[in-house]
C-alpha cells in the first residue's frame, strides 16, 4: 500500500471507531512493510489487538493495540478527543510494561507520544495528508521498528539544570561587576 492508496482510503472512510480500528491498524502496517499482530505474535503474547490491562487507580480495560516494549496504541473515532485517548493509555501504560511510545488515532490524526523515564516528553503529532511526507512515514516505521531512536535527548534534570544554570551565573556576574554597573548591562 502506498502512502496516497492510505491516505486516500481512510479519507473517505466514515466509519466508526469500533468498526474501523483493526482495519485501519492493519493497513498502517501494510503502509509501513511491518508484520501484523497475529503474524507476528499468533499467541497474543508480546503483539497483540485488545491487550486487557488493569487500570492505574482501579478497574480494568482493553488497549486497542499493544506490542511489548515498543508501544500501546489506543483509537478513537475520527474527530474525537485525542486527549481523551492519551489520558486513557495513561491508565494503561503501567500494566503494558510502560511502553517507551503512547500513540493515539482517530483514524485521520495520528499522535506519538513519547513515554521514556526522565526524558522531556515529546509529541510527532500529523495528519492523514501529513503522510505524504517521508519524514512522517519515518516516525511511524520507527515506532514499530526503533521506539529508542525517538527518544527525547534533553532529560528532566537537564531541562531544570539549566535555568539553575543561568541564575547562578547572573548571580555571580551581579557580584563581580562594580557597583551602579550590575543594572547597565542587560543580563542574558
Amino acid at each position: 500500500m502506498t502512502p496516497q492508496q492510505f491516505i486516500t482510503k481512510w479519507q473517505r472512510s466514515k466509519l466508526s471507531e469500533r468498526a474501523g480500528a483493526h482495519e485501519h491498524f492493519l493497513d498502517v502496517c501494510e503502509l509501513l512493510g511491518q508484520p501484523k499482530p497475529a503474524e507476528a505474535d499468533p499467541d497474543g503474547t508480546e503483539y497483540t489487538f485488545e491487550r486487557g490491562v488493569s487500570k492505574t487507580g482501579g478497574g480494568d480495560g482493553w488497549a486497542d493495540v499493544w506490542k511489548r516494549h515498543h508501544f500501546g496504541w489506543e483509537y478513537k473515532g475520527k474527530h474525537k478527543d485525542l486527549a481523551a485517548a492519551y489520558q486513557q493509555l495513561l491508565l494503561y501504560r503501567e500494566d503494558l510494561g510502560n511502553p517507551p511510545l503512547l500513540v493515539v488515532c482517530d483514524m485521520d490524526r495520528f499522535e506519538v507520544h513519547t513515554n521514556f523515564t526522565d526524558t522531556v516528553k515529546r509529541v510527532y503529532d500529523f495528519n492523514l495528508a501529513g503522510l505524504a511526507s517521508p519524514s512522517n512515514i519515518d516516525v511511524l516505521r520507527r515506532v514499530f521498528t526503533e521506539p529508542n531512536s525517538l527518544r527525547p535527548d534533553q532529560t528532566r534534570a537537564r531541562v531544570t539544570e539549566q535555568p539553575a544554570r543561568r541564575s547562578s551565573h547572573r548571580h555571580l556576574r551581579f557580584k563581580s561587576e562594580p557597583i551602579g554597573q550590575a543594572y547597565a548591562d542587560p543580563i542574558e
